[in-house]
């Protein structure tokens, strides 16, 4: 009989002890976040720029002879209209970009390496020519500082498992 209750009570530490250690857990935090650019995220500009300037919060590093950090400008029917000569210095990202006559909404997608290491990725767009509607699908979206529902989710699945196993040993055990 006090192999049995000894038994139970190991496993209930255990699943105590598991849920203890998931929920806390520390969040992935963001490691480096885009402070500004030139032309602003949303803006709306008559004259098509002739460079583009991204200043992000934390100083940005290459990683040897790879190129680690670019931005891709495409105009509004998806023509690439940035050039491949990004210059880095500090935290500050600049490169030259073609001229363009397509009006309509521009798409500057970055990725870029911090001084921790960690790629960043992100995007945003402006609009080349005052009054000019916005393609279909093009939302500007903000992105929620943790998935909280994936964590839930995933601490719920894990939860019931470790219950359904300690039930299934329990009654297997019992005969």
């Amino acid at each position: 009989m006090r192999l049995k209750s000894s038994k139970s009570l190991i496993a209930t530490a255990m699943t105590i002890s598991l849920i203890a250690l998931m929920t806390n857990m520390p969040a992935a935090l963001a490691h480096t976040k885009l402070l500004s650019s030139t032309p602003a995220a949303g803006s709306v500009v008559d004259t098509w720029p002739t460079q583009i300037s991204l200043v992000f919060d934390e100083e940005l590093q290459n990683i040897g002879s790879e190129k680690a950090n670019f931005v891709v400008v495409n105009n509004s029917v998806g023509d690439q209209v940035s050039e491949d000569d990004e210059k880095l210095n500090g935290n500050t990202v600049t490169l030259t970009l073609s001229p363009n006559i397509v009006k309509g909404p521009a798409l500057v997608f970055y990725h870029v390496v911090s001084a921790d290491g960690h790629a960043v990725e992100g995007e945003y767009k402006f609009t080349f020519g005052e009054g000019e509607v916005t393609a279909e699908g093009v939302t500007n979206t903000d992105e929620g500082k943790y998935p909280v529902g994936i964590y839930l989710a995933s601490g719920l699945f894990i939860t019931t498992g470790l219950f359904f196993a300690i039930y299934s040993y329990r009654r297997r055990n019992r005969n």
